[in-house]
């Protein structure tokens, strides 16, 4: 049996795997993945991010700050406290409410709950009675991801912003703090066997951000920190073997990386994966098999010579993109994880929107999160797994190209007969649309996520290294010019006006394409990564792993309207103007969502919730 709602967390205990999912619940497989048992739905349904077991009990806190006690035998709900009353009102600003954030950061210590709350406060409860004892105001400006108390004494707590704590949790005096990253630290464990505390890092530092990313090591007083790097992505979990022999390290890049702790200096032992997708958290046993969850909400059961001896078969379903017929804007075109879905969409009586899906090509290359389509009604896509193609509008392949490293983003230029695609191998290539004829491949100094065909008929991609957009002229490699932002790029979005965005953690930005400079921006109370966003009618649309939907002004960037319960992150939008200044607009995501929304005056109107098949 399977459930139905994705994995968030995954723990090891006692012979037994207890996850969280996004819909607040709890659940409990045997160490062959079996579901043993799962908790009731609650009013409190919220994606739970921060779980700790402990004992009898397990304490949650979901991504508004809702803080939770279950029994762990029967996985029955105990106590529950609201997120927006679980605080010292005298501190907050006036009528402030709770921050969703995906943090993590939970611990129990000498019978008392450590957690953020959703306003960043620190929260103390007995775990007994569940009695609130204290909160006290955090040393960090931000949220903590990571509570490490397994050294009795000295403890380490990360926040999102890559700065670690080492102090006293019980006292709230953290004397000793460092910068290891320029983004998440999500895991902070302590080594019995050399007495240090080792970091997983998210974005990196200096020239290694957004490029090259590993594991990091810190003694206790907070000096002696060592690197190791593994990735260009974000590392997500860390954990010990039980007899602290061997680190295991793993995130985005979908590979788990094993370290020999025999002495301090980091010895990379084996590597396993890449995985099926990325690796969002693990756990590991008594036998050094791990236990890999996915982004995709499937576990995986790996022994520690890297064979896969058991997995779950989560019906993993996402809308990676939507992009409209170029003369049709009732098509839409959606990449998901099984190839590409055609759907159409019409006013309906009543002010309803008929939506249906027309059809769904599986063509065998697995994940597609990009989608071009075309006059003609065939399309350009991308895999995960290094291919370029491109298919009839009955979804009959007509040809397919492999690139290096796995492809991140195409675009089309202007009459549709050229396609360039990002690549985090470090280049960006250019196909004929015709025949996948290569024209040219173009080094980079880092990863890229995004390209675009500007107005002006340059092109323009993504560079981690030092997280740049560059520009260059059609026909050679002569850089024009290049912008600087703050974050990993994910995407640039361009549409019929000329317009042209890139997203990030940073925020939305619109790129003033002619002097190759950022021109505006938007993106407010949207939290953790901006995934996408589109513009119609003097709105711009935006959204990401905040599990929500941003509209902004597109004069001044001011919010107008902010929806939050969603089904899962937001991945793909599509908006089209209507009758009297109404706009149409469709969000999808992971587990397959496709939302209707009727716009007017920049308020949201959910019309239908319709999912992918």
């Amino acid at each position: 049996m399977n459930i139905q709602n994705r994995l968030l967390r995954i723990f090891y205990s006692e012979n037994e795997i207890i996850c969280s999912d996004v819909k607040g619940r709890l659940h409990k497989f045997d160490n062959e993945l079996n579901l043993l048992c799962s908790s009731p739905a609650l009013g409190f349904n919220k994606p739970i991010n921060a779980v700790a077991v402990h004992n009898a009990f397990i304490f949650t806190k979901d991504r508004f700050g809702a803080v939770g006690k279950w029994n762990r035998h029967t996985l029955e709900p105990i106590d529950f406290y609201q997120a927006e009353n679980l605080c010292d009102r005298e501190k907050l600003f006036e009528d402030e409410e709770p921050s969703p954030s995906p943090n993590r950061a939970i611990a129990v210590l000498n019978d008392r709950l450590y957690t953020n709350n959703g306003y960043g406060q620190i929260v103390v409860l007995d775990i007994h009675d569940f009695r609130l004892l204290d909160i006290r105001e955090s040393p960090s400006p931000s949220f903590f991801d990571a509570i490490c108390v397994d050294n009795p004494d000295v403890h380490m707590l990360s926040d999102v912003e890559g700065e670690v704590y080492i102090g006293n949790l019980e006292e709230n005096f953290f004397p000793v703090q460092r910068k290891l990253d320029n983004n998440v630290i999500h895991g902070v464990i302590y080594d019995k066997k050399h007495d240090r505390f080792c970091t997983t890092q998210d974005g990196g530092l200096g020239d290694d951000e957004c490029v090259h990313t590993g594991i990091i090591s810190i003694d206790k007083d907070g000096s002696n920190v060592k690197e190791f790097k593994i990735s260009h992505e974000d590392n997500e979990f860390i954990c010990f073997s039980h007899d602290y022999e061997k680190i295991f390290i793993g995130g985005f890049n979908g590979k788990i990386s094993v370290f020999d702790n025999s002495d301090k200096e980091f010895k990379l032992e084996k590597v396993f994966g890449p995985l099926e997708f990325q690796i969002i958290h693990a756990a590991v046993d008594e036998h050094n098999n791990i236990y890999a969850l996915l982004q995709t909400g499937d576990i995986f059961k790996i022994d520690f010579d890297g064979n896969i001896v058991n997995r779950t078969h989560f019906s993993n379903k996402c809308i990676w993109i939507l992009e409209a017929h170029p003369n049709n804007d009732h098509y839409l075109y959606a990449g998901t994880d099984a190839g590409v879905a055609i759907f159409t969409w019409e006013q309906g009586k009543f002010g309803s929107v008929q939506v249906s899906q027309q059809a769904h090509h599986r063509h065998g290359f697995g994940i597609v999160k990009d989608v071009k389509p075309l006059k003609d009604g065939s399309y350009i896509g991308i895999s995960r797994k290094g291919d370029i193609f491109r298919c009839s509008q009955q979804g009959h392949i007509m040809w397919v190209k492999q690139v290096l490293g796995v492809p991140r983003g195409i675009a089309l230029n202007s009459d549709s007969t050229r396609c360039m695609l990002s690549s985090d191998a470090h280049v960006v290539y250019e196909f004929e649309v015709e025949n996948g004829h290569q024209l040219d491949a173009i080094p980079l100094e880092g990863p890229s996520y995004a390209c675009a065909y500007t107005a002006e008929g340059n092109r323009a991609f993504t560079c981690d290294y030092h997280q740049q957009i560059l520009f260059m002229p059609a026909d050679t490699h002569n850089v024009l010019g290049s912008i600087h932002l703050e974050s990993r790029l994910k995407r640039l979005i361009t549409d019929k006006e000329g317009h042209l965005f890139v997203t990030g953690p940073g925020g939305v930005f619109e790129i003033d394409t002619l002097n190759m400079k950022v021109k505006s921006e938007a993106g407010e109370f949207l939290v953790s990564t901006k995934e996408t966003c589109v513009y119609c009618n003097n709105y711009i649309f935006a959204g990401g792993y905040g599990y929500q939907v941003g509209v902004y002004q597109y004069a001044d960037g001011e919010i107008i309207d902010l929806e939050e319960n969603l089904p899962d992150y937001t991945k793909a939008f599509a908006a089209f103007p209507g009758k009297d200044n109404e706009i149409m607009l469709f969000v999808g995501g992971r587990g397959g969502f496709l939302n209707a929304y009727r716009v007017q005056e920049g308020k949201l109107q959910k019309i239908r919730e319709t999912y992918l098949s």
